[in-house]
């Protein structure tokens, strides 16, 4: 089994830049395969829209949690490490133009010589969609369309393209990503229309949950939607978010997560303390992966 590090919530409550960069490059030190940032681009004070992770649907980070661009941050973060995978969990996709992401998924790809792991949702919190001028209701047919022309941008030019949401002609967008024909669009969720998209356009696939419950359910829905588009489950990339304590308690859980094809747990780092955050990489570096 892989491990990974998701940190957006795994620094002080005001960070620097340092405090990214010691976390990337203590992960990266202590054989870490990848390493996730999520994406808001707000919060809102009163969030209504329910949590999809949580027990009784609240949302309970703080509302002044700091989320930077994961773009600029990942970016940074490339040039300040050199093995680790650089990961989005998960880029909100109808939150921006899809071209302005094309051009900063492959310049990310760029300045991490193709470490870069593109992690897309569609998005849950509709207070965030109402802020930025959003609709919520059609957040699904733009995320398909968008990681449409994704694609397209990123494997052929010049590009033209005519949709729902955005038509052009015969465009350019250079650099292209390193990563040929695209880093890999890993999806977040758990839900059926979720595990279609998984099935019609990812490379991989997250759940935002390491439960044995919730994934034996999950794994034979997404296997027989894979083989009717005549695709393999085994040729997902799977990784799978749990907190540390969980896994150190019960390390049992590993080979049986790994039965269902999870090939990477992702450590979900949510105390705000850069201190804490780096201790506890190392402790469980020395427990599970010596």
């Amino acid at each position: 089994m892989k491990f990974g590090v998701h940190y957006s919530i795994g620094v002080n409550a005001n960070p620097e830049a340092d405090d990214y960069i010691q976390v990337a490059q203590k992960a990266e030190a202590c054989g870490y395969h990848s390493l996730w940032l999520g994406d808001h681009i707000v919060i809102p004070e009163k969030i209504e829209a329910a949590y999809p992770y949580s027990a009784d649907g609240a949302a309970g980070f703080p509302r002044r949690a700091p989320f930077p661009d994961p773009f600029v941050m990942l970016g940074g973060l490339a040039l300040a490490t050199s093995r680790i995978l650089l990961g989005t969990s998960v880029i909100v996709i109808p939150y921006r133009n899809p071209l302005a992401v094309a051009k900063a998924v492959a310049t990310v790809d760029l300045l991490s010589h193709g470490r870069f792991q593109f992690g897309v949702g569609v998005g849950w919190l509709k207070e965030e969609f109402d802020a930025l001028g959003e609709d919520f209701a059609q957040r699904a047919r733009q995320t398909r369309e968008y990681l449409h022309i994704m694609k397209a941008v990123w494997q052929a030019e010049p590009t033209s393209f005519s949709g729902e949401f955005l038509t052009f002609s015969d465009i350019h967008t250079v650099p292209l990503p390193v990563q040929k024909p695209h880093p890999p669009i890993i999806f977040g969720g758990e839900s059926l229309p979720a595990l279609r998209r998984v099935a019609d356009l990812g490379d991989g696939w997250q759940p935002g949950t390491a439960s044995l419950k919730a994934l034996s359910k999950s794994v034979p829905q997404l296997t027989a939607l894979m083989a009717e588009r005549g695709r393999d489950y085994a040729d997902l990339s799977v990784s799978a978010l749990s907190a540390a304590g969980p896994l150190l308690r019960k390390p049992e859980v590993i080979p049986q997560l790994s039965a269902l094809g999870v090939q990477e747990l992702i450590l979900f780092m949510t105390t705000a303390d850069t201190h804490k955050t780096l201790t506890a990489l190392e402790d469980f570096a020395e427990k599970m992966m010596g």
